[in-house]
């Protein structure tokens, strides 16, 4: 019975340990694991996993912490957050395989869309200039005609030709679909 109260006593210095390397180490662990989670949240919660592990550790074997003991919190910790980063990945891999795309999702061109260069090679070279300079390149009529050598009125008339016979190119490929 004597070696009973020993033992006791023991546990209660180990458990009281415990708390004072806690109350010492849990910031410092915490921000470790914010920094290998990459979230406050996920940081703390790591870090407390640590302490849970210890407490585990200390339990089965109350000579387990032998040193100081950040080493071994911050061995501790980075093993932990390594496990669960690997388990993260390997769930991603299994969702990865399982996960389909809806049908709806998938996208098919429609070929209306990918008449516009044949439709643009179709337009006279000055109105197709006129037209790649002023939607493609982002320049003002007065930058365009500046470029063309013309008067802004002279493009805004050919923008407009453009625009007419691009609508009726279009309008003629979408009747060939139908």
């Amino acid at each position: 019975m004597a070696s009973r109260p020993d033992a006791a006593n023991s546990s209660a210095t180990g458990v009281q340990s415990l708390e004072g390397i806690y109350e010492a180490e849990i910031g410092r662990l915490a921000s470790l694991g914010t920094i290998l989670a990459g979230d406050p949240s996920a940081g703390e919660d790591l870090a407390h996993d640590t302490f849970v592990q210890l407490a585990k550790k200390l339990s089965q074997d109350g000579d387990y912490l032998r040193g100081p003991a950040w080493p071994l919190l911050r061995t501790m910790m980075v093993r932990l957050a390594l496990k669960r980063r690997r388990a993260l990945a390997r769930e991603v891999l299994r969702l990865a395989r399982l996960w389909q795309p809806p049908a709806e999702h998938r996208w098919e061109p429609d070929p209306s869309l990918l008449d516009w260069r044949s439709a643009l090679q179709a337009l006279p070279p000055r109105m197709r200039a006129t037209v790649v300079l002023f939607y493609a390149e982002d320049l003002s009529t007065s930058d365009v005609a500046a470029h063309l050598g013309c008067s802004p009125r002279t493009v805004e008339n050919q923008l407009r030709l453009a625009r007419q016979r691009l609508s009726a190119s279009m309008r003629r490929s979408e009747d060939r679909r139908a």
